[in-house]
């Protein structure tokens, strides 16, 4: 039997059971007798890829360097493929999976704007599961969402290219913005307060065209305003380096 069919045939009938590489290799030397350093679980997981391996079998989904979710063949996985190229410090995405589908990048693009290739698919996969982790941070922890302002950011990028049909920013913050629609630079914010400001740098305003505001409030996320960044002129006010907009005048404005 090849690795592969040792690790379906030991693993058989434990979908969704999370082994460590360790418990895996003792698996197979006690009933297979194979060489440890012949098991490699990384070759065989839907979300990762190593150099040298088909990526034609999957069994896991890689979790961490040494855990593995095993969810066996022909799973309807969704979500994005990594690769560490030999000698390159970071990963990069090289593809993704929706519902069982796979999609790789075409080659010359892997190591440019491969998060720009991400489809909207893979986008409402991530603000559902970003959502979900929302809801478990204020349900479960208690955590109030002005203190979850990092996650709450993203989950309004993601509201923003669901809504726009756009792309997330290859960087995103990197530039001044986090999105791109047609060429147009989108600023997004996302706020938890149901009074007060949003805040613009002075520094960044002339790195995007438009601007974005998405509320959370009650549950629920709510755009505020979309539209280009000259419209928000005359209800700005500047305080040190940084623009102030009320959202009671974002609210009056009805862009939404």
């Amino acid at each position: 039997m090849k690795i592969y069919e040792q690790l379906r045939e030991v693993l058989k009938g434990r979908e969704g059971e999370i082994f460590s590489s360790s418990e895996l290799k003792e698996m197979l030397v006690a009933r297979f007798q194979t060489n440890r350093g012949s098991v490699i679980p990384s070759d065989f997981c839907y979300n990762r890829f190593n150099h040298g391996a088909r990526f034609t079998k999957h069994l896991f989904v890689y979790i961490t360097r040494s855990e593995y979710k095993y969810v066996g063949e022909n799973y309807g996985y969704t979500g994005l493929i990594f690769h560490k190229p030999q000698g390159v410090g970071e990963e990069f995405v090289i593809g993704e999976w929706l519902n069982g589908e796979l999609l790789l990048y075409e080659k010359d693009e892997v190591h440019c704007a491969s998060v720009q290739k991400m489809g909207l698919g893979q986008i409402q996969h991530l603000y559902e599961e970003y959502i979900e982790m929302l809801r478990f941070e204020m349900k479960v922890l208690g955590c109030k969402a002005t203190e979850l302002r990092h996650l709450i950011g993203r989950i309004g990028e993601f509201y923003c290219v669901l809504h726009t049909k756009g792309e997330l920013a290859k960087e995103t913050n990197q530039h001044g913005f986090d999105v791109v629609k047609s060429g147009r630079r989108i600023s997004v914010k996302t706020t938890a307060q149901e009074n007060g400001f949003v805040t613009i740098n002075s520094k960044t305003f002339d790195q995007f065209d438009d601007f974005f505001v998405v509320q959370y409030v009650k549950d629920d996320f709510k755009l505020l305003f979309y539209g280009p960044k000259e419209e928000i002129f005359p209800i700005m006010r500047t305080y040190g380096d940084t623009f102030e907009l009320e959202i009671s005048k974002l609210k009056k404005m009805d862009k939404g």
